[in-house]
């Protein structure tokens, strides 16, 4: 595809949402579909996609070899595929392909997921960085690039898998990338909401894979948004941090292998080479990634069950505002410190514009800050601002935090009942050990425990707010180290908090609780 001039960098972004979510046009989309909803389509610079989640079948391959299935079969598979994420690969390789046809050297990648799509999309971000993208006309050989990879990806996580065959494995997909596909610059910005991991084929062992079992991305800017609340069994987060989630989630470098180099444990970034890149002065960015590959790691804690920060749920009768606004405001100016570009207009229409400090003045994630603002922290009660503020107020306020093992809250009294009842059922969960480590564990039954919070977990300051004006929210998981199934007794307070970064700023602000407060 040409360029309208020599070094035009353009943007491509990428949407998967969560399990059954697609589009309705209404307050009930996902934040995935929101962020995409709120990109400039007039923007020639600009090419998007989405994909609707597991179980709406709207996968071209699905509908080729389904076209004829009866109304049954079709509903049955459809609950198949929303168990099961029967079509995993499907939805990583329609992604690819996109890539693939129309991503040309100097490009930008940004990619959103939520819940299992926030899972295809770390896989995605992990196969491009390791085997690049094919050539334009190699659609057949997709599929076996991607089983090649996944196959290779599994046996570097393996402690079963001698390391022989792990190198082997390697060469042969170096051998085979650098054959056939070219390499793709470091991906822009990768925002997820609320990972997890439900594919049973990646579930099922655990104790023979290194953990997390996840898709490993070096993406320049990396934000996840994690619930707090969600206490259903299979919906354990997946975190983006090491095997110790206590390792501090900040910038770090990352290896750079222009050729391809490297060994076969995951740290093989394929990589053009910088004689490769173009050299306009518009293209600075691309430059700079050759002498800097440092990456801005970003894991944040909201409040909120995992369809409150994903969204997707319709609004109740007294509710103004879904909790899942704050998650979706917090996204929207990160992806847009990164250097992606929305239509205003559209933001306007969701709440999302904070204009300011003017709408393209943010600083740069990796970059110096513009004109003299630091951490985004900007002043002025314009009457736009005034109305953000106020939207963002009243979502982490009055925004109700949804329970799915609960009647009345968001969900139908049978979706209540399948999932009360996988809590008695003893499937393999990780849990945080007292070291820091993960152990995978069936015993005891899980019964709705809530998630375990690392000591030092980034906690976003809506969630401080809404303990300080909310008395009935008390998250036990949140206010002492491990897991509770109740709320914190309402004398026992809040805790001792301290803000870790950004103070003041309502969108960025975050907060560390006091390890030295006896709670």
């Amino acid at each position: 595809m040409e360029r309208s001039a020599v070094g035009d960098s353009r943007e491509f972004v990428l949407c998967f949402d969560g399990t059954g979510y697609k589009f309705r046009g209404d307050e009930a989309d996902s934040n995935v579909l929101k962020i995409y909803r709120m990109l400039n389509r007039n923007d020639p610079r600009q090419f998007h996609y989405y994909q609707p989640g597991f179980g709406t079948h709207t996968t071209s391959i699905w509908q080729v070899n389904n076209a004829g299935q009866n109304r049954l079969r079709k509903w049955f598979a459809n609950m198949k595929d929303s168990a099961m994420g029967t079509t995993f690969d499907e939805h990583v390789m329609d992604g690819y392909r996109f890539l693939m046809r129309f991503y040309s050297p100097g490009d930008d990648i940004y990619i959103f997921g939520f819940s299992r799509g926030a899972y295809v999309a770390r896989m995605l971000a992990e196969m491009v960085d390791h085997v690049g993208l094919l050539e334009v006309g190699n659609e057949g050989k997709v599929r076996y690039l991607w089983m090649t990879f996944s196959k290779w990806a599994k046996c570097v996580n393996s402690v079963d898998v001698a390391q022989t065959e792990k190198e082997d494995l390697y060469k042969y997909m170096k051998a085979f990338r650098e054959t056939f596909c070219r390499p793709v610059s470091q991906i822009r910005f990768l925002g997820l909401f609320d990972t997890v991991n439900s594919i049973p084929r990646f579930e099922v062992n655990r104790n023979k894979f290194l953990f997390p079992f996840t898709a490993k991305t070096s993406a320049r800017v990396i934000r996840h948004a994690v619930a707090i609340d969600e206490h259903r069994a299979k919906f354990r987060q997946d975190l983006i941090s090491d095997a110790n989630p206590n390792r501090p989630s900040t910038r770090r470098k990352t290896q750079r292998h222009p050729e391809g180099q490297g060994r076969c444990t995951g740290e093989a970034f394929y990589r053009p080479a910088p004689a490769a890149r173009p050299s306009a002065p518009s293209e600075a960015k691309d430059g700079d990634e050759s002498q800097d590959m440092s990456q801005d790691i970003e894991e944040v804690w909201f409040a909120g069950c995992h369809s409150d920060i994903g969204g997707g749920l319709k609004l109740d009768e007294d509710e103004d505002l879904a909790l899942s606004h704050v998650p979706l405001v917090w996204m929207v100016q990160e992806a847009q410190r990164a250097g992606l570009r929305f239509d205003p207009e559209k933001m306007k229409l969701f709440h999302c514009l904070d204009d300011s400090a003017g709408y393209y003045n943010l600083p740069d994630h990796l970059g110096p800050s513009i004109d003299g603002q630091t951490n985004g922290d900007y002043g002025g009660d314009t009457g736009n601002r005034s109305d953000f503020k106020s939207a963002l107020q009243r979502a982490t306020t009055t925004g109700h935090v949804h329970d799915f093992l609960q009647y009345n809250h968001g969900v139908s009294w049978p979706t209540v009942v399948t999932w009360k009842v996988a809590e008695y059922l003893p499937f393999r969960r990780m849990a945080l050990q007292c070291d820091g480590s993960w152990k995978p564990i069936r015993w005891p039954l899980p019964l709705g425990e809530r998630r375990d919070l690392p000591k030092e977990a980034k906690v976003h300051g809506s969630v401080v707010r809404r303990m300080k004006t909310n008395s009935n929210y008390r998250p036990e998981n949140l206010l002492k180290e491990g897991k509770g199934k109740n709320k914190r007794p309402l004398e026992r307070g809040i805790g001792a908090w301290e803000v870790h970064a950004h103070e003041g700023c309502p969108v960025r602000e975050i907060y560390r609780r006091k390890l030295s407060e006896t709670v």
